[in-house]
């Protein structure tokens, strides 16, 4: 095992060391320049706007917390009362997060 690991990272930074060395060392400018699909890009490059990562990151916060509610719904026979209302409190705190974000706006592209 402790011979696996040695050798793994002797190739992984003997091909590091080699990819700086025999790489290139002063790329042109076309090299820098981003390319989109053969489309000039209309903002700086590196720019997205904050809106792509507000509305994705509230996309998967609510996409896994309903993919939370399938366990729960298919196990109520066995979960009894409380398992039902401790569902029905987790879920009224996501409709209450839900319509907060929607009231700030959250949702919007624009």
């Amino acid at each position: 095992m402790l011979i696996y690991l040695i050798v793994s990272l002797l190739v992984v930074l003997q091909m590091s060391f080699a990819s700086d060395i025999m790489g290139p060392k002063a790329p042109g400018g076309l090299k820098k320049v981003t390319y989109e699909s053969g489309i000039v890009p209309e903002a700086p490059v590196g720019y997205f706007s904050v809106r792509f990562y507000r509305v994705a990151m509230l996309f998967m916060i609510f996409d896994v917390v309903i993919m939370a509610l399938y366990p729960w719904a298919t196990s109520l026979h066995v979960l009894k009362a409380h398992g039902f209302y401790n569902g029905l409190a987790f879920f009224a705190i996501v409709v209450v997060a839900f319509l907060y974000v929607w009231r700030k706006g959250g949702f919007q592209w624009h």
